[in-house]
């Protein structure tokens, strides 16, 4: 199950002297990029399984919800990928790009040194790599930014059908006079 490697990829490492395949065996740990059907973006993502009997690759973040509520991964056809970024800890990805290049001989120097002109080509292709630790964070933020900006609405100036909405929103009880709906509202901010 091979995937195309990016075109300038391939067209930046031939400048620096490494024949890279035109297209190469998609592997775990490899960043790839959805170019085309429901995924396509222009952020790269790892690949998180490889299902080689059904012919399908899963990538992190590209999930869609059962009807009871669990989360799943959402199967991609490999032909609608691009690889950006191999992971070049596989001795047979290794082997393959050694029988391309027939004078190539792996040293920790040549290693880094593909991974780091890789890394430069994944950053002008899609931008900075964004680490799931910072996206922890940023909603931590965002639910005490929430808080706040539930602190200073007025539930006075409202009338009840938003009131009613907000108590929806919340899971409170939405019946009574407006007055127990501003209650409501205003002890659930608390």
């Amino acid at each position: 199950m091979s995937a195309p490697v990016d075109k300038s990829l391939r067209e930046k490492q031939l400048a620096r002297g490494f024949r890279y395949p035109r297209s190469m065996p998609v592997r775990k740990g490899d960043r790839v990029l959805i170019v085309r059907g429901e995924g396509k973006s222009k952020s790269a993502t790892i690949v998180a399984k490889v299902d080689r009997k059904a012919r399908k690759i899963y990538v992190e973040g590209f999930t869609y919800f059962k009807s009871d509520g669990t989360e799943l991964q959402r199967p991609i056809d490999p032909s609608n990928l691009v690889i950006i970024n191999p992971d070049w800890s596989d001795i047979y990805r290794r082997k393959l790009l050694t029988r391309v290049n027939e004078s190539l001989e792996w040293t920790d120097s040549v290693i880094s040194d593909l991974e780091a002109a890789e890394d430069e080509h994944e950053e002008e292709t899609v931008g900075p790599i964004v680490e799931e630790t910072t996206e922890e964070v940023n909603e931590a933020e965002e639910k005490d930014n929430e808080e706040k900006v539930v602190e200073e609405i007025n539930y006075d100036d409202m009338k009840v059908p938003d009131l009613k909405e907000a108590l929806k929103e919340k899971g409170l009880p939405v019946g009574g006079k407006k007055s127990e709906l501003i209650d409501r509202l205003k002890g659930e901010s608390k």
